[in-house]
């Protein structure tokens, strides 16, 4: 029997990236694999950023992890970067998934979909497909600007989506566009993430918003809506006191994680 826990994954940054960016106040000494476990997570995405890393080497120290994704960056100018991660396929079984990271964002002019076709992304499904890996893409609710025709013309190519909020929201947001996300991608895999710290407003986010969404996506979990959970992220557990979001969804895991699904 799978746990609540299982359906979770890490949002995976470099180590203290936001400390050494200038965007939060407190320092990390929380790797990826550390903070899935500080968490109470089974699973990782690894998304480097602008930060250069080891693909091999950060995917053999995560040997432990139950599933892993790594971020697919740059695809259209290099697109040896989707073949790199089929070709750690072969020497790493739990790599499942590869991500294409602020798909719709305008500010992502380096891989943002203004740069592929959708016939493209159905050439990477396949190459990722032919590794035994499934392609994934990011979506916010601030995408829904894009317009609806564009947004569902990629969708269609790829296997899962992960959905986001990234302004600061209420209730009712959460309810609606949730709502919106499940109609749109009813025939995808879909994860849904929660931030634990506001990048829009480059301050610490509010708990009990933390906690709403955590409680409503543990009803989703076990009615098959969504697949599960992606907590964002290792880089904003402090290495002394603790933002208090993250300190909420740490003691929500806790009494909640072992809960047979």
């Amino acid at each position: 029997m799978k746990m609540l826990r299982d359906r979770f994954w890490i949002w995976g940054h470099p180590k203290n990236c936001f400390y050494e960016l200038g965007v939060t106040d407190r320092e990390s000494d929380k790797s990826y694999c550390d903070g899935m476990e500080y968490l109470g997570a089974k699973n990782i995405f690894f998304v480097p950023m602008d930060f250069k890393v080891d693909k091999e080497k950060e995917t053999a120290l995560a040997k432990n992890v139950a599933e892993l994704g790594w971020s697919i960056n740059c695809a259209a100018a290099h697109p040896e970067n989707v073949t790199e991660i089929a070709e750690l396929k072969k020497k790493y079984a739990n790599i499942r998934i590869g991500i294409f990271d602020d798909f719709f964002n305008e500010e992502n002019k380096a891989n943002n979909y203004h740069l592929y076709t959708p016939e493209k992304m159905a050439e990477f499904r396949e190459e990722l497909h032919r590794a035994g890996l499934e392609m994934w893409m990011v979506l916010y609710t601030k995408n829904f600007s894009v317009g609806m025709d564009v947004v569902k013309s990629f969708i269609k190519e790829f296997d899962g989506i992960s959905f986001w909020f990234w302004e600061r929201t209420s209730h009712e947001d959460i309810d609606r566009n949730i709502d919106i996300f499940l109609e749109l991608a009813k025939e995808k895999k879909k994860l849904v993430g929660c931030y634990l710290y506001d990048f829009d407003k480059s301050a610490p986010t509010d708990s009990e918003i933390v906690l709403y969404q955590l409680d409503k996506y543990k009803e989703l979990i076990k009615k098959n809506e969504i697949e599960g959970v992606i907590l964002h992220t290792n880089g904003v557990i402090a290495k002394g006191e603790q933002y208090e979001a993250v300190a909420a969804a740490r003691d929500w895991m806790q009494k909640n994680g072992d809960e047979e699904i």
